[in-house]
């Protein structure tokens, strides 16, 4: 849910942050992760900053997919969402995409 009272014509000088509240993630080894999605008041931009166990946060710019939202910073994490399901991948010791994270949102957590 994103919630901007932004509307016509923008001054791209006076462009805003717009932002839905924290959805919580659990995985399928009981770990919580927090992400928080937002876009830009003239719908250039969408990203999401993502709170890993352990605290960690990412801030991942919206990259193209075929299925699902796909966010990355192309360095150390992707996180793709489809539905009310969402996986984080990290990159392994060769420099490979492996997935770290298979989550499910808690319901009513909005």
């Amino acid at each position: 849910i994103i919630f901007c009272g932004c509307a016509g014509k923008q001054n791209p000088a006076a462009l805003t942050i717009c932002g839905g509240e924290a959805i919580i993630y659990e995985s399928e080894s009981g770990d919580r992760i927090i992400a928080r999605y937002f876009t830009l008041s003239d719908r250039s931009l969408d990203f999401v900053k993502v709170t890993l166990p352990g605290g960690k946060e990412y801030t991942l710019p919206q990259a193209i997919s075929a299925s699902g939202v796909r966010y990355t910073d192309d360095r150390e994490l992707v996180w793709w969402t489809k539905g009310n399901t969402a996986f984080a991948e990290v990159r392994d010791e060769n420099g490979q995409w492996k997935k770290k994270y298979d989550c499910k949102e808690i319901p009513g957590n909005k």
